[in-house]
């Protein structure tokens, strides 16, 4: 699959390194850690995204940033797994995104991943060398939105800026929860939710007005997945 890619210059994306178990038993079968083995083998040279990346090492990482390996992070599904060396990997110049590893892990909401994900980082990595800014909110911000275009290999999302696609949301400030502030990227990343969410727009149109989606039919979709659920017979059996 991956030298087809490479040869057609297709993008790929693979969960890569995500459980300890998956590191170790590759060593055990292959001699060599995952992406050293995909090194060796050549088969790296198709764009890449790899979601979790947890567990990595030194000589993976370098691998990773010379052949420009996107990675997005899923912090709370990964939290039952280990904590990855973000700081490495940003040090290395690996693009690093965010992500929710689907909604059957608790939602979708990327401002609960970014404030989940600043407390690991902090407890893990920033405890034990007294450093609480090992990632700061504006790292943080940056990797959910110009990291989630990176990983979505869409550099121009994630910016404001002239020429950029017109991919906005539009968050209701003057909630009591994150209003005053002094600091609104700290006040984003730390008390914002996806429930803030106003207004969503992509490529220039307008998707949702407050809180009202314009281009689904919300109970037709819900009616539609209930039918579906129902026709699974080991959710019959489990009611």
């Amino acid at each position: 699959m991956l030298e087809a890619a490479a040869a057609d210059g297709v993008p790929v994306e693979t969960h890569m390194n995500e459980y300890a178990s998956e590191v170790t038993d590759f060593i055990e079968r292959y001699g060599k850690r995952p992406f050293v083995w995909l090194e060796e083998e050549g088969l790296l040279q198709a764009p890449m995204t790899a979601p979790h990346c947890i567990f990595l090492s030194q000589e993976e990482i370098e691998i990773m940033a010379r052949r420009r390996v996107r990675v997005a992070h899923c912090p709370f599904s990964n939290c039952g797994k280990g904590v990855p060396p973000t700081p490495q990997l940003l040090a290395a110049g690996v693009p690093v995104g965010l992500g929710s590893d689907g909604s059957a892990h608790g939602g979708l909401d990327l401002f609960r991943e970014m404030r989940l994900f600043r407390g690991v980082m902090n407890v893990t990595r920033g405890v034990g060398t007294a450093d609480s800014s090992i990632m700061p909110a504006e790292t943080l911000l940056a990797m959910a939105a110009r990291g989630g275009g990176a990983a979505l290999m869409e550099p121009g999302l994630g910016v404001i800026e002239k020429g950029a696609p017109a991919d906005l949301i539009a968050l209701d400030t003057g909630a009591p929860h994150l209003w005053p502030t002094q600091n609104l990227v700290h006040t984003l990343v730390e008390s914002a939710s996806g429930a803030d969410v106003r207004h969503s727009i992509v490529n220039g149109r307008l998707l949702m007005r407050d809180r009202e989606l314009l281009t689904i039919d919300r109970e037709r979709v819900r009616r539609e997945a209930e039918r579906l659920f129902e026709k699974q017979p080991w959710l019959r059996s489990w009611k």
